[in-house]
């Protein structure tokens, strides 16, 4: 059968691919569908055709799986978030294993992967503890705040309750969009970069039970400034459990919630409050400002932390490097256990954060660099063990390189992209290490992204 676009076929999804789409096949040919799950008898709607595969989207249901179930969430069938809401947990973690098996195996070479079983989630709602919400507008010029449309960097619907963050932090966004309506405060188009109101963060210690809110504005605010400061305050007197209101500032075009000024009238763009809170992982106590990273899901942090503990078998004669070491809180949390912890992290506020935490938990034998990863590891000197936790990209190939010149007897490497946890993996084999073992923890339920932890030994 030649498939032309927009055909429609009726197929049966077989398996999903790493990213979520269902996997179908028409005479020996793969096609991706986006909404489909296993079990599924569909009509696919044709988008692509590509010589080894084609793309396409699931316009109707025939027959459902036996494992779709209702989705919770009132904006399931808008929203670009947790696509596997409708997606039985259980089933969520299978595919989830099996994923991580398939990249070892496909790009890692690895002909039979040692793997735990995966490490599921206890909460598998209201678990985050940041999200980030966005300003817009509709036709009518209304301003909406929410989350976007699936598939569009343009479009956002007005949310009313997120599944994955607290009953508090939905009520925030309903406050502050009405806030936003009576004092007449325009959105910032994405477009044309004319406006004023960008984005909304909320940050939750799952822990302490401390909430942060920062109002992320353009640099446009002149004769808005005194209405920002009014709303601040009101939703300061309206939820008095909120530990920090911030106003602060992205100048640039980049569509993304991180500050590169502050509002001069504001003491480090304080309107209430103080400029970070704190959240709590067995008895150490972590400072969280704005921008900082802080892994999303605080219950299953502790037990990624507790395995890497488990597969990395410290010591007390241990002298451990944490790369990519983000506000400290893998070398904070393992620093009883080991001599020594040196974290490097490229984020500079990342590393004042770092170097408070473990001021306030009295920790003496930890010690934070600010730099790429790829540049300081040449002055580094010699460990014994190694913690990796690189962004999606995984290593550059001079920090690939670097750490192999170190040649730590053990690396943990900690990833959320098993496709370039995989390819590094390969690298660190070609030059005499082996995986001893890995596991899968699933931090981010109802979606398709998946924490890995990986042991490597020098033979």
């Amino acid at each position: 059968m030649v498939l032309k676009k927009k055909d429609v076929v009726e197929l049966q999804i077989e398996d999903l691919a790493f990213g979520g789409r269902g996997i179908a096949k028409l005479d020996g040919k793969v096609i991706f569908a986006e909404d489909g799950l296993p079990g599924d008898f569909t009509k696919v709607m044709i988008k692509r055709i590509k010589p080894e595969y084609c793309e396409g989207r699931v316009v109707e249901i025939i027959n459902p799986s036996q494992y779709r179930i209702e989705p919770l969430c009132p904006h399931f069938d808008v929203c670009g978030g947790c696509r596997w809401q409708n997606f039985e947990y259980d089933k969520q973690l299978e595919y989830k294993a099996e994923q991580l098996k398939n990249n070892l195996i496909r790009i890692g070479g690895i002909e039979n992967p040692n793997l735990e079983p995966i490490i599921g989630a206890k909460k598998i709602y209201n678990y985050r503890n940041k999200m980030e919400y966005s300003f817009n507008q509709d036709r009518n010029g209304e301003l909406l705040l929410g989350l976007h449309y699936a598939g569009f960097f343009d479009r956002v619907f007005n949310v009313e309750k997120c599944c994955l963050q607290s009953e508090l932090s939905s009520e925030i966004v309903v406050f502050i969009r009405d806030e936003c309506n009576r004092l007449k405060l325009p959105a910032y188009h994405i477009r044309n970069h004319q406006g004023l109101m960008r984005f909304l963060v909320v940050r939750e210690g799952k822990f302490t039970d401390e909430t942060l809110v920062n109002i992320v504005t353009s640099d446009q605010y002149e004769g808005y400034d005194d209405r920002l400061l009014e709303m601040g305050n009101n939703l300061a007197a309206k939820f008095e459990n909120i530990n920090s209101i911030l106003w602060t500032i992205n100048s640039k075009k980049a569509n993304i919630a991180i500050k590169d000024m502050l509002p001069p009238m504001l003491n480090n763009g304080i309107i209430n409050g103080r400029d970070y809170i704190y959240e709590t992982l067995n008895n150490y106590r972590f400072r969280i400002s704005s921008d900082t990273f802080f892994q999303t899901n605080s219950f299953q942090a502790k037990i990624l932390y507790d395995t890497i503990i488990e597969f990395a078998e410290f010591d007390k004669l241990d002298e451990v490097v944490d790369l990519y070491c983000g506000t400290g809180t893998i070398s904070i949390y393992i620093s009883s256990l080991v001599k020594s912890v040196v974290g490097v992290e490229l984020v500079a506020s990342s590393i004042d954060d770092a170097n408070i935490n473990a001021k306030d938990n009295g920790i003496h034998n930890v010690e934070f660099i600010a730099g790429k990863v790829e540049d300081v590891i040449k002055e580094l000197g010699a460990f014994n063990k190694m913690i990796i936790d690189p962004p999606r990209a995984g290593l550059h190939p001079k920090a690939l390189k670097g750490i192999i010149e170190i040649k730590p007897e053990t690396i943990i490497y900690v990833s959320c992209n098993p496709s370039t946890l995989a390819r590094d993996i390969a690298g660190f084999i070609e030059v005499g290490y082996k995986l001893s073992k890995a596991v899968a923890v699933d931090m981010f339920p109802h979606t398709y992204h998946i924490e890995a932890i990986a042991k490597l030994e020098l033979m």
